[in-house]
This record gives C-alpha cells, sequence and structure tokens, in this order.
C-alpha cells in the first residue's frame, strides 16, 4: 500500500526513498557506490533548484525514479563511452610490440646514419645506395659510373668501418633488421 506523499518534507522524501532509489539505481548502473552517488546528486539537485516543493506531492515518487532512471541511464552512457574510448585508443599489446620496434629501428637507424657521416664520401653514397635505396651492385655502379668491383670493395671498406664505429649492440640489431 503506498502511503499518502502529502506534506512531506524533502527531508522525509529523503527518508523514504533514499534506500528503493539505490536499489534501483544499482539494479541500471551495476555498481551500488555509484548509485548512491546518483541519488544523492539527484536530492541535493532538487534540493538546490528547490524543485521538490513544485512537484506535486502525489507525483513525487514518479517524479523521484524518473531523476534517477536518467541519471544512471546517463551514468552508464557516459561509462560506455569512455570504455569504447579507452579500448580505441589504448593499444593493444601488439601494437606496443611494434612501437617498440620502430623505436629501435629509429635509433638503430640514427646510430647507422651518425656512422655513414664519418666515412668517406664514395663509402657512405655506396652504403646509402645498397642499403637504404635497395639498389643492386649494377645499378649502384651504373648511376655513380664505376666498377662493379669498385662498389663491391666500397661495400665492404664501408662495413669494415662501420663495425668499427658501430656499437656491437646496434650492430647485432641492425643485422636483424635489415634482413
Amino acid at each position: 500500500m503506498i502511503e499518502s506523499e502529502q506534506l512531506l518534507t524533502p527531508e522525509e522524501l529523503f527518508t523514504r526513498y533514499y534506500a528503493r532509489l539505490c536499489e534501483f539505481a544499482c539494479r541500471v548502473v551495476d555498481c551500488e557506490e555509484t548509485a548512491e552517488d546518483l541519488v544523492q546528486d539527484v536530492f541535493v539537485s532538487l534540493l538546490e533548484n528547490n524543485q521538490l516543493a513544485r512537484v506535486s506531492p502525489g507525483s513525487a515518487r514518479h517524479y523521484l525514479y524518473g531523476m534517477v532512471k536518467h541519471a544512471a541511464l546517463n551514468s552508464v552512457r557516459r561509462r560506455n563511452i569512455a570504455a569504447r574510448i579507452f579500448k580505441k585508443y589504448t593499444p593493444a599489446e601488439t601494437e606496443e610490440r611494434e612501437i617498440t620496434h620502430h623505436m629501435m629501428q629509429a635509433e638503430i637507424l640514427g646510430e647507422l646514419h651518425a656512422a655513414l657521416r664519418t666515412l668517406p664520401k664514395g663509402c657512405a653514397d655506396v652504403c646509402k645506395l645498397a642499403y637504404f635505396e635497395g639498389k643492386k651492385n649494377h645499378e649502384i655502379a651504373a648511376a655513380l659510373g664505376v666498377s662493379i668491383n669498385t662498389i663491391k670493395s666500397q661495400k665492404q671498406r664501408a662495413i669494415n668501418l662501420l663495425k668499427r664505429r658501430i656499437s656491437p649492440q646496434a650492430l647485432t640489431l641492425l643485422v636483424f633488421l635489415l634482413h
């Protein structure tokens, strides 16, 4: 049996409906603490805006349930949106590995470029064309106007010089990355 709501103060409405509204909200948002916060926020909002005084005594229960329902549904929507955003912008484990791999490549290639700048011009040009542009020996020879044997010897000389200028760890990773 529903009791008459005539002449109930906001405190009496809170006392009468708080637990019921919390139970209702909890079933919607599936979190007891969130449900309690929502119900409290609804009452605070209604009190601050003096809206309870404007609600007819017979419809206060429906009004309170409606307010809590909207607050709970908005909470669920915000939580779902946040979850989608988090999922969309949180890299998966494979993406994390790819990012780490790209960082390693950038560091190794940076070290390689620094070492290439210390090589004689001919050796550096041959290395750049062979290893960065993927050109074959005969293509490099034609582009530079030298013999294929010169290209082979320049590549060998460059590799020997680079071995001395690049750290062993970077050289190991470079071999791994280039193959």
